[in-house]
């Protein structure tokens, strides 16, 4: 018995002793995670975290209320490049002086500075679509600039009927452009204006829609008269120096009488009231786009 008890307290001595396990290899550290690159407003990304790219159902609240600001400074620079460009193609017809070359590439680059604005109002506001105004506007100092001191070095010769409130067209131009460059820059300083997510008035009603897209069919007016207007009035090429025939257009005299009993008339260009009319009529058109929008909304929304 104590053979064998010996030899069992050894077999169990020899069952509790463990081979010692292998050293393990330290783990490899993690790189950090990089932090996310902020979004632009309005990228497929910065809507939720899913990565869809469908847009914010429509709201008649704005993002914030510095983007309702900026969309209707945006509407008044369009009307602004509307404005000008009335009293330029006025002047030409209803006095019979073709546009002068310089001209024809001052109205162009005002045409070009509003791709800013139709695209901030339709697709959202973005600082790309401000740089697009800066750099049309840019050249369109140029060429202003180029009649002015062609004028000061008298290689140009102002026809009377070309001179607006004193001044004549291409410095109410250079102005126009100088005015341009100095909104765009306040615009970009202005952040807040263009950092929230914003889809665009495709997505968003209100009557800033009704009066973005009168500008819009207003403006389309003007590009399509004058892609008409300055082949018949210059052929191939416009002049450098262009001259009136003198006659005024059409005319339309209102008599107002006052209370002592002295008449007073009012005449308006018949062609002045043609474009105030086109602009009548693109309101009228705007404000039917948009109550049509909101109806396909609502029966959506049903």
């Amino acid at each position: 018995m104590g053979l064998l008890g010996s030899v069992g307290s050894e077999m169990g001595a020899a069952s509790q002793f463990q081979m010692p396990k292998p050293p393990q290899m330290p783990k490899p550290p993690q790189a950090p995670k990089m932090p996310k690159a902020p979004q632009m407003p309005g990228s497929p990304s910065s809507s939720g975290g899913s990565g869809s790219a469908e847009p914010a159902p429509d709201s008649s609240l704005e993002p914030t209320a510095a983007v309702g600001v900026a969309r209707w400074i945006n509407i008044g620079a369009i009307l602004l490049v509307i404005f000008t460009v009335t009293i330029a193609i006025s002047q030409e017809v209803g006095y019979g002086m073709p546009p002068s070359e310089l001209g024809v590439f001052q109205r162009l680059a005002l045409f070009g500075a509003c791709a800013a604005p139709i695209l901030n109002l339709l697709r959202g506001m973005r600082p790309q679509h401000y740089g697009i105004a800066l750099l049309v506007s840019l050249a369109g100092v140029f060429f202003s600039g180029r009649e002015i001191i062609d004028n000061a070095t008298g290689q140009l010769t102002i026809d009377p009927n070309e001179v607006v409130l004193g001044r004549p067209m291409f410095e109410w131009a250079f102005a126009a452009f100088i005015l341009i460059i100095l909104g765009v820059g306040i615009m970009l300083i202005w952040t807040s204006s263009w950092m929230a997510i914003d889809y665009g008035l495709v997505h968003h009603y209100g009557p800033s829609r009704t009066w973005a897209f009168a500008s819009m069919i207003w403006l389309g007016c003007y590009i399509l008269f004058t892609l008409i207007q300055v082949p018949v009035q210059c052929g191939w090429r416009c002049p450098a120096d262009p001259t009136s025939s003198g006659g005024k257009g059409w005319q339309f005299t209102f008599a107002i009488t006052n209370a002592s009993g002295t008449d007073a008339t009012i005449s308006i260009s018949a062609f002045v009231a043609i474009m105030l009319g086109i602009g009548m009529l693109s309101l009228i058109a705007g404000s039917v786009m948009n109550h049509k929008m909101i109806s396909q909304l609502d029966g959506k929304l049903s």
